[in-house]
């Protein structure tokens, strides 16, 4: 497939519509007209701050209840993350406008590689981007319709199977809007919530398939680099013709690897804190979700929301931890590329840029919170397991205290 080198088209293109959609719908796209941008980012901060505002309230009138706080403090730890989310789009986006120059270098980059010597790989790594950010974005959307529609599965069931218990009125996430006649409105808060529940998960999707388009792309630049070396044209010792073109060939290979380079770590540098901010808030949240998964064991409707609440915790740090790992894995495979290189036939002076290649390669790109903590699957394996351990105990601490009260 070839891409489209129109400065009007080029993120129209499959491999970047998703991006560019949500994005835009967030009002965080670089390319968008300040008038939309403005009234896209208008409209989404004031559903989140009439969810925010409830959610509070909740917090403060029934801080005596143990579990009713503690499922509030767990959406309203998220809605911490999206405002990081924000935080990041505006800092990086608006003031530094790093986003915007990443977003440029990436159309500059499409132009740099032949078709025959490396190109396919850049598709390749910006197909796999692109099925990853439509695939985790319609599972937030699917889970966005189990979670905003757990409230009203029973009042669904009396349609067709009718009861004389009373029903409680109940949200997705608890709120309280103080004066307002709830049973008269419920329907309505119902719906309002629906709607600022969709604009926290849009928050979301936005910068984590921009994550995914950044990561595939410095991926796919590695990839191609490293074929490159791999494909490196010999010289014959009696023809200095062919010994200049070597050399000038490795020194472009060079040059392209000081830009993968720069590129993954202006993406470091854009997202560390919000990684930061997103693994510990997320440890947080995901161990709270796995009290409230033991809690509500009985009960199935509030069970999968939890559950599915708890899933996108953790896929949403999976991401990143996956990214980051697919980032060292590459930059590291460079000095494979340059053992696997035809070097021993090369000139002295080409040799001589490997070796620096060889030794910059050694220290790979890679994602990390706060510039402190490494991000890679080894954390995250770290942390689920941890999780798994606290769903363990919590249950096993139910099941004594059960006990206990029997006797």
């Amino acid at each position: 497939m070839d891409m489209i080198h129109d400065e009007v088209d080029f993120w129209d293109q499959p491999y970047y519509w998703l991006t560019k959609t949500v994005l835009r719908a967030s009002g965080y796209w670089p390319y968008q007209s300040p008038r939309e941008r403005i009234i896209c980012r208008a409209i989404l901060q004031f559903l989140y701050w009439i969810q925010i505002i409830p959610e509070i309230a909740v917090v403060i009138r029934h801080f005596d209840d143990a579990d009713l706080v503690m499922e509030t403090l767990s959406s309203f730890l998220i809605d911490v993350v999206v405002m990081a989310n924000v935080c990041t789009f505006v800092v990086h986006g608006d003031k530094i406008s790093q986003i915007r120059n990443l977003l440029e270098q990436i159309k500059q980059n499409w132009r740099i590689f032949p078709k025959n010597n490396g190109l396919s790989l850049l598709h390749q790594h910006s197909e796999s981007g692109k099925i990853r950010s439509i695939v985790y974005a319609a599972y937030l959307g699917a889970a966005w319709v189990v979670f905003v529609s757990e409230p009203v599965h029973f009042r669904l069931i009396r349609l067709v199977i009718p009861s004389n218990k009373t029903l409680v009125l109940r949200f997705a996430i608890p709120v309280d809007y103080g004066p307002l006649d709830v049973e008269k409105y419920y329907y309505t808060i119902l719906l309002v919530g629906a709607i600022s529940i969709l604009a926290i998960v849009i928050l979301v999707i936005a910068a984590d398939v921009l994550l995914f388009l950044y990561s595939h792309h410095a991926c796919g630049l590695l990839a191609a680099v490293g074929f490159a070396i791999e494909n490196l044209p010999v010289a014959d010792a009696s023809e200095k013709k062919t010994r200049d073109h070597e050399y000038q060939y490795m020194k472009k290979c060079v040059i392209l690897h000081s830009r993968s380079i720069q590129f993954s770590d202006t993406v470091e540098e854009i997202f560390r804190w919000n990684i930061f901010m997103t693994i510990g808030i997320n440890m947080i949240v995901i161990s709270m979700t796995a009290f409230q998964v033991v809690t509500n064991f009985n009960t199935l409707p509030r069970l999968v929301k939890t559950l599915v609440f708890a899933v996108g915790s953790i896929l949403h740090l999976f991401i990143q931890c996956y990214m980051s790992e697919q980032i060292i894995n590459h930059s590291l495979g460079i000095g494979h590329s340059l053992m696997n290189a035809k070097w021993y036939c090369a000139t002295s002076e080409t040799k001589q840029l490997m070796q620096f290649m060889l030794m910059r390669s050694h220290v790979p790109c890679q994602l990390t919170a706060g510039s402190m903590l490494l991000i890679s699957l080894d954390t995250f394996s770290s942390n689920f397991c941890e999780l798994l351990h606290g769903i363990h105990g919590y249950a096993v601490n139910r099941e004594e205290f059960g006990k206990e009260s029997y006797r």
